[in-house]
């Protein structure tokens, strides 16, 4: 059964139908395009094939082409159907070796080895190995770190948005493409293993966490202070030293199990729970393999997509966050949904919600989905009562099994404390109450901040509802993961790290001809956060709260461009399509 990428560009078949028209329109006197008629390979005239004197030629002609396949990606869709027989030309076999797809990952690589290299260590760590390259300062100056954390994004985006190009043109079987996205996704996620946690001190609570449940305390009840001095408390930030965790049972139950492994040593178990990290990642891919086949979507662009990008990277494999963990359980519980495998389902989001509570928000849409189309609204919320009854009772046991309470339900409100983010309502009720200063109608420096961040959850519950009631004909997948990105963008906290699990479920369904804008803006989230522990720029302190507001607005008027762009494009080159065809038709008629 094929099933059409729901909200995909009408005019997809369009160009579909004028590349069909382009390979039958030939000259009626032209030969068919046979073995015969083609040019028959020059002879090798050296051990490898060239001289040396076609290298620079060949290696420019690559070059060349990278960079057009950087400007064409974002205008062209991810289409749910096969190219016309006979419209790609297999390549001669002196020329299957592709560069454009060796020089996106050598961008990459040389841009994670960058990153991973020049990071800072949090001050308050506890000695452990690391990657370093001669020549680059580990941690150097704020000026130092910035720079090279800028330079090692642009490199990764390059190569991010070079390979996402190449995805559905790599020869072989699907699985060779796999191979190959998979392979360069590896080979940028290398050095980010082999580096310190990067730009997030996160993992250090973790393990805190996991010595307090090691201990008999229940780290939901009371922040990892009870633990008195030692390595595992000094590591931890001090805005979360008396926090109870957000987290659900079966990632406190996780953390108590790393951190015995580990022999209770702090970097033995962070890097343990880079490796959770990892693991939670693949989980998270064969969710979307199976979710872009459901939605007739490219399963090899939706990978390089959805999971070889910087977000993932940089911040779910080299922040060690257990949203990897979360994101790998919510998409594979949205694919067997899909698939109608209900008990399955609720499991894996059950699972999903006990390591992170945003994960909630998939069995409110799966029970929903349960309900079948066309079902009234009694039954739907029958159905999700269902759902939801289900997930309670696993979380529940887990709970038992863990000798956690439900402290994590009610302790996530603590996140809402850190006010310098980059969360849009924040910041918005920050300008507020500066207008009401200069009114003389307030001293108090915070006094609509607070409204503001509530109008924000406001207006993304409503946003969320309308997507919940036209899931069945936006799609479960991107209607659920466009309702977390919209709720974690206008939420009172945001942090790069929470978004990785909507735009993984986004691109699994499909993003048609949006693509433009959501590459904007991935690769701009991952910049919000810069390398910590460096001495603070503190000429730009002042003005930080403006600053802020103005990357979110830049960021917005990117994406808008970028898509405006991409049209324009897109246009012009289906122009270019038709007068090609007219012309074949003209001499076809002669």
């Amino acid at each position: 059964m094929t099933v059409n990428e729901p909200g995909s560009d009408p005019r997809a078949e369009e160009r579909h139908s004028d590349e069909s028209a382009l390979t039958h329109a030939q000259p009626a006197s032209a030969p068919a395009a046979t073995a015969t008629n083609v040019r028959p390979a020059p002879p090798l005239r050296a051990a490898g094939g060239v001289t040396l004197a076609d290298q620079p030629a060949r290696l420019v002609g690559a070059v060349s082409r990278w960079v057009r396949s950087l400007g064409v990606t974002p205008a062209e869709e991810i289409s749910p159907h096969d190219p016309p027989a006979g419209a790609i030309a297999p390549a001669p076999a002196a020329y299957r070796f592709d560069g454009i797809t060796v020089l996106s990952a050598l961008s990459g690589l040389v841009g994670t080895l960058l990153i991973a290299a020049s990071a800072p260590v949090w001050r308050l760590a506890a000695p452990s190995w690391r990657l370093a390259i001669p020549g680059v300062p580990h941690p150097g100056s704020s000026f130092v770190a910035a720079s090279f954390f800028t330079a090692g994004l642009v490199l990764l985006g390059f190569g991010w948005v070079g390979i996402i190009g190449r995805a559905e043109r790599l020869p072989g079987s699907d699985r060779r493409k796999w191979a190959t996205v998979l392979a360069v996704g590896f080979l940028w996620t290398l050095p980010v293993l082999l580096g310190p946690p990067l730009l997030s001190n996160d993992v250090y609570s973790y393990a805190a966490q996991g010595e307090m449940a090691s201990r008999g305390f229940d780290p939901t009840a009371v922040g990892p202070v009870v633990l008195g001095r030692g390595d595992m408390l000094r590591a931890v930030d001090p805005t979360w030293r008396t926090a109870p965790a957000p987290y659900g049972p079966v990632w406190i139950g996780l953390s108590e199990a790393v951190v015995d492994l580990s022999g209770h040593s702090p970097a033995g178990a962070v890097w343990m729970f880079r490796g959770i990290a990892v693991i939670g990642v693949l989980l998270a891919g064969i969710g979307i393999v199976q979710i872009a086949r459901w939605y007739g979507v490219s399963d090899t662009v939706a990978l390089a997509v959805g999971l070889a990008n910087p977000l993932v990277i940089i911040y779910l494999i080299g922040g060690s966050h257990n949203d990897a963990l979360m994101m790998g359980f919510l998409c594979l519980g949205v694919a067997a949904a899909l698939r109608d495998r209900r008990s399955l389902a609720v499991v894996l989001l059950a699972l999903a919600t006990a390591v992170k509570l945003p994960a909630a928000a998939g069995l409110v849409f799966v029970g929903w989905h349960f309900a079948g189309v066309g079902a009234t609204y009694k039954q739907r919320a029958i159905s999700i009562a269902k759902v939801m009854g289900g997930a309670a009772a696993i979380i529940v046991g887990f709970s038992i099994i863990t000798g956690t309470g439900i402290g994590w339900i009610t302790a996530l409100s603590n996140t809402g404390k850190v006010m310098d983010t980059f969360s849009l309502m924040t910041m918005l009720g920050y300008f507020a109450t500066d207008f009401a200063e200069l009114l003389v109608i307030t001293q108090n420096p915070e006094l609509l901040v607070a409204p503001v961040r509530m109008l924000g959850m406001a207006i993304s519950g409503t946003v969320a509802t309308l997507l919940l009631l036209r899931s069945d004909r936006v799609g479960l997948s991107r209607a659920l993961g466009l309702s977390m990105l919209v709720v974690m963008l206008l939420s009172p906290v945001v942090w790069p790290w929470y978004l990785p699990a909507g735009f993984a479920l986004v691109a699994a369904g499909g993003l048609g001809r949006y693509r433009p804008s959501y590459l904007v803006v991935c690769v701009a989230a991952t910049a919000l956060v810069w390398p910590t522990s460096v001495d603070p720029i503190y000429v730009l302190q002042e003005y930080q709260r403006i600053l802020s507001f103005g990357v979110i607005v830049l960021i917005s008027v990117c994406a808008f461009a970028a898509q405006k762009w991409a049209v324009w494009r897109e246009a012009r080159r289906l122009a270019n399509r038709r007068d090609l065809l007219a012309r074949c038709e003209q001499v076809a008629v002669a």
